[in-house]
C-alpha cells in the first residue's frame, strides 16, 4: 500500500512540474533572446501592400467614441493590428493576452488597433457590451462596412498583422494569438 501511495505521489508531483512548465503556452520570458527585424534603410520607398515587408496601407476608421483615426497616426509606434469580431470563438480567446500585452508596453510605443468587423456583427451594441466585458483599454475601430477588412485581404478571424515603427508589416497571422507569441513579435520590431 505504501509503495502505491508513494508512486501515485510521485505521478503527481510530475504532473506538476509538467504544468508548471512544459504546458505553460502563455509564459513571457522577459530574458527571451528572440531576434530583431532589421529596420530598413529607406522606409518611405518600400511599395505599399499587404506582403512582408511592405509598408502597411493607411486606412481611416472611427473608433468607439466617434473620433475618426488612421493608421498613419500610430505611426513611430510598434503596433498589433487585429481584426476581430464578438462571435469569433479564438477572437474571445486572444483579446485577454492583447490587454495584458497592451497595459505592460502602453508607454513603451506598443498599440494594439482592434478593428472590429460591424458589418458581421448582429448588433453594433454587442461590440460596446464586448469591450466591457474584457475591460479593453486599447483603441477599437469600427469597420462597419467591411471595407479595411476586404482592403487587408481578412478572409477569416482572427487576423493579424505586426507593424513595425516605421509602419512595415513584418508579420501576418491568421488565427488566435496566445501570449508568448505576441510579446515575441512585439519585441523583435524595430
Amino acid at each position: 500500500m505504501k509503495k502505491i501511495l508513494a508512486i501515485i505521489v510521485v505521478i503527481v508531483g510530475l504532473l506538476a512540474v509538467i504544468d508548471q512548465t512544459l504546458l505553460k503556452r502563455d509564459f513571457v520570458d522577459p530574458e527571451s533572446k528572440v531576434e530583431k527585424y532589421e529596420r530598413l534603410a529607406n522606409p518611405e520607398t518600400v511599395p505599399v501592400g499587404l506582403k512582408v515587408d511592405y509598408r502597411a496601407p493607411d486606412f481611416t476608421l472611427k473608433d468607439m467614441n466617434g473620433k475618426v483615426v488612421s493608421l498613419e497616426d500610430y505611426k513611430g509606434k510598434k503596433i498589433l493590428l487585429n481584426f476581430w469580431a464578438t462571435w469569433c470563438p479564438p477572437c474571445r480567446e486572444e483579446m485577454p493576452h492583447m490587454q495584458e500585452l497592451y497595459e505592460e508596453y502602453k508607454n513603451d510605443g506598443f498599440v494594439v488597433l482592434a478593428v472590429n468587423m460591424v458589418n458581421t456583427e448582429k448588433n453594433p451594441v454587442v461590440v460596446e457590451d464586448f469591450v466591457e466585458e474584457f475591460q479593453l483599454s486599447f483603441p477599437i475601430l469600427l469597420d462597419e462596412y467591411g471595407e479595411v477588412a476586404y482592403q487587408y485581404e481578412v478572409l477569416s478571424y482572427p487576423t493579424s498583422y505586426f507593424i513595425d515603427t516605421d509602419g512595415i508589416i513584418r508579420s501576418k497571422v491568421i488565427g488566435a494569438l496566445n501570449k508568448k507569441y505576441m510579446y515575441e513579435e512585439m519585441i523583435r520590431l524595430p
